[in-house]
Order: C-alpha cells, then structure tokens, then sequence
C-alpha cells in the first residue's frame, strides 16, 4: 500500500464524521448533511445548501465533487475520484466566498445523462479551505467538510434485498440484566439504495409487550450491492462491569428488574413493497439479586423455626407448670 492511498483513507475516514450529520467543524457548518433526490433520465435539477460561516474571518472554500461507495457494513462512505457517474454530473462554483457570520445558500445543478442507467447513484460535494490538488494522486490538506447526495434516477428499478441475521450483539441467549443490545444486517441485492423502515417487538413470556423500539432511528440507506449493520437497544443505563462489587450488580437489577424468558420481533418495509421479518429468544436471569434475595427467604425460614420451637418449649413449660398446681 503506497503512501497516498494511507493517506487517501485516512481522508476518507475523517471527512465521514462530518458527512453524515449536520455538520459543525472548523466552525463551518454545512445543512442539509444530506439530499436525496429523485430524476429522469435528461433532467436537470437545481438546488441549494447553506453554509454557515461562525468564525471571526472571512472564508474563501473551494468545492470539489466526488463518489462513494459502502465501506463495511457500518454505513460508512468511501470517497473515491470517478470519472462517470453522479460526481461528474454535479455542477457547482469552482470557490465560495462566505464573510463571517453569513448564511449563503450555494447553488449546485444535476445533469442527468440520457443514457444514464436507472437506480442509485451517489455522490457528495465538499468545501475546503485549499484548493484541489492539480496532481493526480495528490491529496490537498485543509479542512474539509461536505453533503452527500443520494440520487434515484427513474425508469426499471430493482427493489431486492432483505435481512442476512438478526441476532443480539455478541450472540449472548442469556445476560444478568439489562440493557440487551440487538444487531441486525440487511442486505441490498437491487439497484437503488434501501432504507428499512420498522420496528421490534419485545414481549415477555406471557405474551405482554415490553418495548418498541425503532429499527432504523437514523434513517440510514443500504448502498447497492452492499450489506449493512443495524445496531439498537432495549435498557437505557449501562449495567455494572462484571469485575464490580457484588452488591452493585444486586442494586441495578433491583432498579432496572426484568426477570424470564422474551421474544423480539423485528419487522422491516423498504422500497414500495419489501418486507423483512424475524425474531428470537433471550433470557435474563438476574442471578445477584435472586441469591440475595433467596439468601434473605432462607434466613426467614430459619427465624421462623427458631421461634416456632422456641414458642413449643413456652407452650410446654407452661403447660407443666400448669400440672404440677
């Protein structure tokens, strides 16, 4: 691996963070994150984004335009030079020159080839405080931020996919107490991204619902081709480490108490007609708490027995006495 290519990754890993939310870096804040949009084949769209610029000094950015990919299963992109496709369809200002303190809305401009193949196509434009690098294999350094765009170009679109596993996150089937974490994959075998859309069930072992909880709360897409991992949980606090002291665990599965065998029903819709089911089973078995406590009825039971004999022998010595009057 040459040296570029290090540094092209490590590029591409830094500039995700402020790809996918909005951003704020280098008190320059992009919105929308993110734009999906819809076109024909020959169509050209016109938008805009805002830059917000919150530093002190004027601020001259230079655009630039370029296609991911999936990375992983994460959902993270993967910036790459093309030389077709979506990143060359955009069009947009060489520079924007934004004084401190301003909003500006930038214009940009798809041009949706004729001959443009129906389904997903994705790019993302960002804004630098360099210019691009005039050499091939050159990586500018400068602070960089960006939006993604996530276009459908109409026409046979390919609504395939579906879920791969669905299973708790390390493959656990029994936890001392909560919180439970869930992992689910999906994968798209179409042609346009897939954004599953649903929820899980979780019901106790009498059937009474326990949570729904949103499977895709970040709305997150699943690229073409690719597979991606979905992660959420059920508990909201942080159990003890396992190495803590004993009476810990006892006192957060007292506050946090779930106890018996649960089902979770995940249930997805993408596309316009998708769909995606599943389920499994997990214990939880608060062991802490049920020796304290069964500590605590045996201790009972003993006091009990101690004071039953002792009350016999009362009984009996009374009775006694009794007799000998």
């Amino acid at each position: 691996m040459t040296a570029t290519s290090i540094v092209k990754k490590i590029a591409s890993a830094s500039l995700l963070v402020t790809a996918l939310s909005v951003q704020s870096a280098f008190a320059l804040t992009v919105s929308p994150a993110r734009e999906e949009l819809t076109g024909d084949k020959g169509e050209t769209i016109t938008k805009t984004f805002t830059v917000i610029n919150e530093q002190d000094t004027d601020q001259v950015l230079y655009t630039s335009v370029e296609a991911f990919d999936a990375q992983g299963e994460t959902g993270t992109p993967n910036f790459i030079q093309a030389q077709e496709g979506l990143s060359t369809w955009v069009t947009i200002a060489e520079k924007v020159v934004i004084k401190k303190g301003e909003r500006l809305a930038v214009p940009y401009t798809v041009t949706i080839p004729q001959e443009a193949e129906s389904g997903g196509h994705f790019a993302a434009i960002f804004l630098s405080t360099v210019p691009p690098s005039a050499e091939e294999g050159q990586v500018s350094v400068g602070s960089k931020i960006g939006m993604l765009i996530l276009l459908r170009v109409t026409g046979d679109i390919k609504e395939s996919g579906g879920l791969s596993s669905f299973a708790t996150k390390d493959g656990d089937k029994v936890f001392t107490s909560l919180p439970v974490d869930f992992v689910y994959k999906f994968n798209n075998t179409g042609n346009d991204r897939a954004k599953p859309e649903g929820s899980v069930v979780i019901t106790n072992m009498f059937g009474g619902d326990v949570a729904n909880i949103n499977a895709n709360p970040s709305q997150g897409n699943v690229l073409p081709g690719s597979t991606r991992k979905f992660e959420f949980r059920l508990g909201d606090v942080d159990a003890p480490a396992v190495s803590a002291p004993f009476f810990d665990h006892v006192k957060f599965q007292m506050k946090h108490f779930a106890l018996g065998m649960y089902t979770a029903d995940l249930g997805l819709t993408f596309g316009n007609s998708g769909t995606a089911n599943a389920s499994l089973t997990y214990f939880i078995f608060p062991w802490h708490l049920i020796t304290v406590v069964l500590v605590a009825v045996l201790l009972v039971i003993v006091l009990l027995m101690i004071l039953v004999k002792r009350y016999n022998r009362w009984i009996i010595k009374q009775a006694r006495a009794a007799a000998k009057e």
